[in-house]
């Protein structure tokens, strides 16, 4: 088992608008914004980092969290089960279904009363590397 990478760092907005605009003035790009869940997403870029802004957290039942701030780190592991083993487990295993592809993810309970998403790529998105929607 082994985290291989930062996928993005959950934010939970209460105005997606205001948010999507904001990290467009600031040089970002959004990408990917869509009905998720209870709620809205999108993928904001600044340079390498992925910023995702949500509306409502998947686990948002159940974990108490603000109206709006830091959510999670989302990490990518080569072997999800693994990976979870000794946590804390808030929400998943489950599959989900996205622009991003097919992921199989889990949430655990973190210090500082944050969260950790592992999460194991299944199936890649049309933005993957090398897809026919990959961006140039």
């Amino acid at each position: 088992m082994a985290v291989t990478g930062l996928a993005n760092i959950a934010v939970k907005v209460a105005d997606l608008d205001a948010a999507c605009d904001f990290y467009v003035a600031a040089g970002g790009e959004i990408r990917d914004r869509m009905t998720w869940r209870d709620g809205e997403r999108a993928d904001a870029f600044l340079g390498p980092v992925m910023i995702t802004l949500f509306t409502q957290a998947i686990y948002e039942d159940r974990v108490s969290l603000p109206a709006e701030g830091f959510l999670h780190p989302a990490l990518f592991t080569d072997d999800l089960d693994a990976e979870i083993v000794g946590h804390e487990v808030i929400w998943g295993p489950d599959v989900v279904e996205g622009t991003f592809g097919r992921r199989r993810i889990a949430f655990v309970a973190a210090p500082g009363g944050i969260r950790l998403e592992f999460m194991e790529q299944l199936e890649p998105g049309p933005h993957a590397p090398g897809s026919a929607g990959a961006p140039r």
